[in-house]
C-alpha cells in the first residue's frame, strides 16, 4: 500500500500555532492598550489645565464686571489682563458687543474686530473651551456681564499655546515606549519557551510512536504531561496490541496454510513416489494408491476453495447480493444435500419451523455457512445420532439454531473455534478431514450481512450454534462490518 505523505511546511507546526495564538492574544493588545492610555493621559492633562484656565477667567470676568469702566481704558484692570495672561502663559483679550478688541496682552490686535464662533456664542451666553491638537493651543471664552448680572457687556478669550503639553507627552510616549518594547520582549521570550514546553510531551510522544514503528522499541508507549497526551499514548499501545495479535494471526494462518497444503502434497509424493520405485506394480495396488491420491487431491482442493471463500467474505467491500429469500426451504434442500452424509452415519436431521420466514438477504452467504453449520453437527456426531435444526423469526431477526448430540466442544476451546485452522482434537480432524476454516466462514458469512453466530456446548453431550441475522439486511449499514476477524 502507498505510503501517504504530508508536506511539512512551518505554518502548520503545533508550536507556530501556539506562538501565533499567544502573540494574537497577549501581544498585539498591548500597543493598543499603550496608544489608548497615551490619548486618554492627554485628554485628561488638557482637560484639567482647561478646567484650571477657565477657573481664572470666571475670577477675571467677576473683576472686570465690577470695575470696568466700557467707556475709557482701565490702567488697572489692563495690569490685571496682563498679568492673568502672563500666569497663563498665553494671550487674553476682551471684546466688546461689537467684537472689537478692548483689550490684547500682546498689543498687537487692540482696535481690531474678532469674529469667531466661540465670541458669538459668549455674547449669546455661554462660555465654551476647546483644544486645537493640529496648531497646539487651548482656549477659553467667557462672557463677562454687567452690573445687572444678565447683560453681556465684553467677552473675556485666553489662548495657552500647549507646546508643554506636548513635550510632557512625548517623554511619556518615549518612556512608555521603552517599556512596552522591554515587556513586549520579555513576553515573545516566555512564549517561545512556553510553547517548548507544551509541545514537549507531543514530541515524546511522536518519538516513541517512531521508534515503535521502526521496531526499536517494544515496550508501551506512555507519556505523561496532558491528559491528551495520556489518551494519545493509551490509544497507541491499544492500537499497537491490535497491531502484535493481527500480525501474530498473521504469522500463524500463513504457518497453518503452508502446513495445509504440504500435508496432501506429501502424501500425494509419498505414494507417487511407491508407484515408480516398483517395475511391475499389481493393479489391485495401484489403484488403492491412486484413489488414495485422489482423495489427497480432494483435500488439497476443499483447502484451496475454503481460502478462496475466506479470502472473498475477508474483503470490506464484499459484494452483498440481496433478494427475498424463503429460509425454511433454503433450510429444506441443505438437508436435504447433506442426506447421504447424515445417512451414512445413521443420523437423523429434522426441521422445526415456528413459521414461514422470508428475509431480504444474501442467499449464498446464508447457504453458505449454515451447509458449514450441518456439516460439522453431521462429522463430529455419534453414530445414530440427531440433529434439530429450528427455525423462528422474532424482533425482526432471522434466527436459526443447530442443536446436535456429538462430542461436544470444551468450554476453554469454545471461543477459539471460530480461528482459522483451530482444532480442538488434532487427531479427530485428522479423521474427519476438513480444512479448519469452516466456522471462519461461517462467522463472516453471517458477520457480513450484519448478523452474529453464538455456540453453547456441553463436552461429550452436544452442541447448539445459534445464528443471528436481520430479517431486512440493509447493504450500506453492513458493509462496514464485514472483513477482518
Amino acid at each position: 500500500m502507498k505510503k501517504k505523505t504530508h508536506k511539512r511546511h512551518f505554518w502548520k507546526k503545533m508550536r507556530f500555532r501556539i506562538i501565533l495564538s499567544m502573540v494574537l492574544i497577549g501581544v498585539i493588545p498591548f500597543p493598543l492598550l499603550f496608544y489608548y492610555a497615551i490619548h486618554t493621559y492627554e485628554e485628561r492633562i488638557t482637560d484639567f489645565n482647561l478646567s484650571s484656565l477657565a477657573g481664572h477667567e470666571h475670577v477675571l470676568a467677576d473683576r472686570l464686571s465690577e470695575g470696568f469702566y466700557w467707556n475709557k481704558q482701565n490702567e488697572q484692570l489692563n495690569q490685571l489682563l496682563i498679568q492673568h495672561a502672563n500666569e497663563a502663559g498665553g494671550r487674553t483679550m476682551v471684546m466688546d458687543q461689537s467684537c472689537t478688541i478692548l483689550f490684547d496682552s500682546y498689543g498687537a490686535d487692540t482696535g481690531k474686530t474678532m469674529i469667531d464662533g466661540s465670541v458669538m456664542r459668549a455674547f449669546a451666553g455661554s462660555e465654551s473651551s476647546g483644544y486645537d491638537s493640529d496648531r497646539h493651543y487651548m482656549r477659553v471664552t467667557i462672557p463677562v456681564y454687567g452690573s445687572d448680572g444678565e447683560s453681556v457687556m465684553a467677552v473675556l478669550w485666553t489662548g495657552v499655546p500647549t507646546s508643554f503639553i506636548d513635550l510632557v507627552r512625548g517623554d511619556v510616549f518615549d518612556t512608555t515606549t521603552m517599556m512596552l518594547i522591554g515587556v513586549l520582549a520579555v513576553i515573545v521570550l516566555l512564549i517561545y519557551v512556553l510553547s517548548s514546553l507544551l509541545v514537549r510531551p507531543w514530541h515524546k510522544l511522536t518519538d516513541a510512536m517512531n521508534e515503535t514503528a521502526m521496531g526499536a522499541n517494544n515496550d508501551e508507549v506512555d507519556v505523561t504531561g496532558y491528559n491528551e497526551t495520556m489518551l494519545a499514548s493509551e490509544s497507541f499501545n491499544l492500537l499497537k496490541n491490535r497491531y502484535e495479535v493481527l500480525d501474530n494471526s498473521r504469522r500463524e494462518f500463513v504457518a497453518n496454510v503452508s502446513h495445509e497444503l504440504k500435508t496432501p502434497i506429501a502424501s500425494m509424493k509419498v505414494l507417487a513416489d511407491s508407484l515408480l520405485e516398483q517395475e511391475e506394480v499389481p493393479v489391485d495396488l495401484y489403484k488403492e494408491f491412486m484413489k488414495d491420491i485422489g482423495t489427497q487431491l480432494d483435500r488439497e482442493t476443499t483447502i484451496i476453495d475454503d481460502l478462496l471463500a475466506l479470502v472473498k467474505l475477508d474483503k470490506r467491500s464484499a459484494t452483498l447480493r440481496l433478494s427475498d429469500v424463503n429460509v425454511n426451504n433454503m433450510l429444506e434442500s441443505l438437508i436435504k444435500q447433506l442426506g447421504p452424509l447424515a445417512a451414512w452415519k445413521n443420523i437423523a436431521v429434522t426441521l422445526e419451523s415456528h413459521r414461514n420466514v422470508v428475509a431480504h438477504l444474501d442467499e449464498v452467504k446464508l447457504s453458505l455457512a449454515c451447509m458449514n453449520i450441518l456439516e460439522n453437527a453431521i462429522k463430529y456426531n455419534r453414530k445414530n445420532g440427531s440433529i434439530k435444526v429450528t427455525l423462528d423469526a422474532r424482533d425482526e431477526q432471522c434466527v436459526i439454531s443447530f442443536a446436535d448430540t456429538g462430542i461436544g466442544i470444551p468450554q476453554e476451546d469454545i471461543d477459539k473455534v471460530f480461528e482459522r485452522f483451530y482444532r480442538v482434537d488434532k487427531s479427530h480432524s485428522q479423521q474427519m478431514g476438513g480444512s479448519g476454516l469452516g466456522l471462519s466462514i461461517v462467522r463472516q458469512a453471517i458477520e457480513i450481512q450484519g448478523g452474529h453466530v453464538t455456540i453453547q456446548s456441553v463436552e461429550g453431550q452436544g452442541t447448539i450454534v445459534t445464528v443471528t441475522v436481520p430479517l431486512m439486511v440493509d447493504h450500506s449499514q453492513v458493509i462496514q462490518k464485514g472483513g477482518g476477524s
